[in-house]
């Protein structure tokens, strides 16, 4: 049940790292400069909020059953700010960029009233290593179904017009809507049915004692995962539009990707129970780095190589991600139940801030080149370089966190 819930949450999250830069600019009608300030606002307030929910909620999510009745609350919000972002592109040209600040702030409020009660529920409704691995991994594969999903969307989105292609956004908001309310409904209902309570904490810290380095670490993980990494799936629209011209390898390439998060979950777990979990995720960042280099390289010249580095690309970037929330989760459960908010509400403003940083990256990025018309080939370099040198930081992490001690 964690898994379906967690792929309405995703669904959310999706919408918004591969959708909204394209959509700002391309039906919103905004310049790069004005969509770049839209993105890095939500995730730099989305930032103080989290923190904010984290020691906010720090009394009151201890237990997995009020983790699970506050990611409902959080549910119902986001269903309401998604569908509001979108219709933002059918009001007056001169009140748009104001209401999607707007708009775009009181999303990224609402996703973290929803993110962080149902991230915590890896470390509170877990009751051991091996199991918040597999919750971890499930986690993942979810991710990657959700991305799946809304990488189906890219393609038409590319092909049809202004009307229609915002018509299309509001559709698959609804749908979307309806599956987050009843995973997180269910979720909540289950939890409450089996009323937890908490479990002794033994190796639990000290309110006031720091938190190990495989804490900072992981940390590190965010920074790098947030501010390089989604560079590929945001500027996969404008590739699919103005690179490859065609909606349907277009959609083709971000939809390898995702079956590559998806298909490689039994691999990196079944690494995670043979060897260190830095280690794997040296492995999976190494995956990441070939599959980079042979798409920037051929992606701009073969649509079928562009697909198949896609999938490669997805596939590393799966194992990364794994590797992160298992061994984060892990990291926390051993600080306790007190300390899971805060926890996980600076982990989530970590990487708002490093998602807003990696926006205005990619806004700065896109001013300097015509990517409409004659320099549409310069998006292949930025797609690959940009993960690369996340890539890079996490193989050098996973090299610090393998030679940690075991408890550490």
């Amino acid at each position: 049940m964690y898994g379906f819930a967690h792929l309405g949450k995703s669904l959310f999250w999706y919408s918004s790292e591969l959708l909204f830069a394209y959509f700002l600019t391309e039906l919103a009608g905004l310049p790069v400069t004005a969509m770049g300030i839209v993105i890095a606002t939500g995730f730099l307030v989305s930032a103080v909020i989290d923190i904010g929910i984290g020691v906010g909620l720090q009394r009151r999510l201890r237990t997995a059953a009020s983790a699970g009745r506050m990611q409902l609350v959080g549910a119902v919000s986001c269903s309401l700010t998604l569908i509001a972002v979108f219709l933002g592109a059918w009001l007056p040209q001169e009140v748009r960029f104001g209401y999607a600040l707007m708009v775009g702030v009181a999303f990224r409020f609402a996703f973290a009233a929803y993110d962080i009660p149902q991230n915590a529920l890896m470390a509170l409704g877990t009751p051991d290593a091996a199991s918040r691995l597999r919750v971890a991994s499930t986690r993942i594969w979810f991710s990657g179904a959700a991305t799946l999903i809304v990488a189906a969307a890219v393609g038409p989105l590319v092909a049809r017009g202004h009307a229609d292609g915002i018509m299309l956004l509001l559709i698959m908001s609804a749908i979307f809507v309806v599956i987050s309310l009843i995973g997180a409904f269910l979720l909540a209902r289950m939890l409450q049915d089996t009323r937890p309570v908490i479990r002794p904490e033994p190796q639990s810290s000290p309110p006031g004692s720091q938190m190990p380095r495989k804490f900072w670490l992981l940390l590190g993980v965010m920074v790098a995962t947030s501010l390089f990494t989604p560079a590929f799936g945001k500027l996969e629209p404008y590739f699919a539009a103005f690179t490859l011209r065609s909606a349907w390898w277009g959609g083709a390439v971000i939809i390898f990707m995702s079956l590559g998060i998806v298909a490689g979950q039994p691999l990196w777990l079944h690494l995670c129970r043979q060897m260190r979990s830095g280690w794997v995720m040296l492995i999976a960042a190494l995956v990441q780095l070939g599959a980079l280099t042979g798409f920037g390289l051929f992606g701009g010249i073969d649509s079928g190589v562009a697909a198949a580095t896609a999938f490669g690309f997805g596939l590393g970037n799966g194992g990364v991600g794994m590797v992160q929330w298992a061994a984060f989760s892990e990291t926390v459960s051993r600080a306790g139940a007190a300390r899971a908010g805060v926890s996980y509400g600076l982990f989530a403003a970590t990487g708002k801030v490093s998602l807003a940083s990696g926006g205005l990256l990619i806004a700065m990025a896109l001013a300097r080149i015509d990517y409409r018309v004659s320099e549409s080939e310069a998006l292949v370099p930025l797609m690959a370089a940009l993960p690369a040198a996340g890539a890079i930081c996490c193989a050098i992490i996973g090299v610090a966190l393998a030679r940690q001690p075991r408890q550490a």
